[in-house]
């Protein structure tokens, strides 16, 4: 049986039958300590898995595969490849937006309110990477108005998600539904010209 680790050869000792794949995972990250970097693949003889999906790879052993190998990557790879991929979920959080307004505003709350939890992740998701966009461009952020501009845009985005949350627990659907449809918009469009900036920078 082959183990890699990015395409090199890795040597374990003591892969008695019945060590699952989470448990040699486990011994992959400790072996990685101090470089910065996380396993976020796994590949049993050719079927992919994400290192998060713990209730799949807690049941796979060892020992029933040929090869496993595993990819990495370092919280700088990450937070360039959510950079590179941003353009795409910011469109995707407009479109979601204005999905919810429209069901907010005809009364269909159950129905805003499941696309509306999506939206919520999707900005989350948004301030944790600008958050975190000196880790990936340090240079690109300590130039210019950059870091002046995603500051700003990770404060405005709080304020507004505060405010969404006010409406959401008041049950204010018509004001929850303008903030979507009226504010969220310009937040997303000066997302993505700053991602882009920072990307071209």
């Amino acid at each position: 049986m082959e183990i890699l680790l990015n395409d090199n050869k890795l040597d374990i000792e003591g892969l008695a039958p019945g060590v699952t794949v989470l448990e040699l995972l486990t011994t992959v990250e400790e072996s990685l300590k101090g470089t910065n970097a996380t396993v976020i693949e796994i590949v049993l003889d050719d079927k992919s898995y994400s290192a998060d999906d713990v209730s799949e790879i807690s049941c796979q052993n060892v020992l029933d595969y040929h090869k496993i190998e595993f990819f990495t990557a370092t919280a700088q790879d990450m937070i360039r490849a959510a950079f590179a991929d941003g353009e795409e979920g910011l469109q995707h959080l407009e479109e979601l937006a204005g999905e919810v307004a429209a069901d907010l505003r005809i009364g269909k709350v159950k129905e805003g309110m499941d696309s509306y939890l999506e939206f919520v992740d999707g900005i989350e998701w948004l301030i944790t990477m600008l958050k975190n966009a000196d880790l990936a461009f340090a240079s690109s952020m300590a130039e210019s108005s950059l870091e002046g501009d995603r500051q700003n845009l990770v404060k405005r985005m709080g304020e507004q998600m505060n405010q969404v949350q006010i409406a959401q627990e008041a049950q204010d659907w018509v004001g929850l539904a303008d903030l979507l449809e009226y504010e969220f918009p310009e937040i997303l469009q000066d997302s993505k010209v700053l991602i882009k900036t920072i990307l071209g920078s």
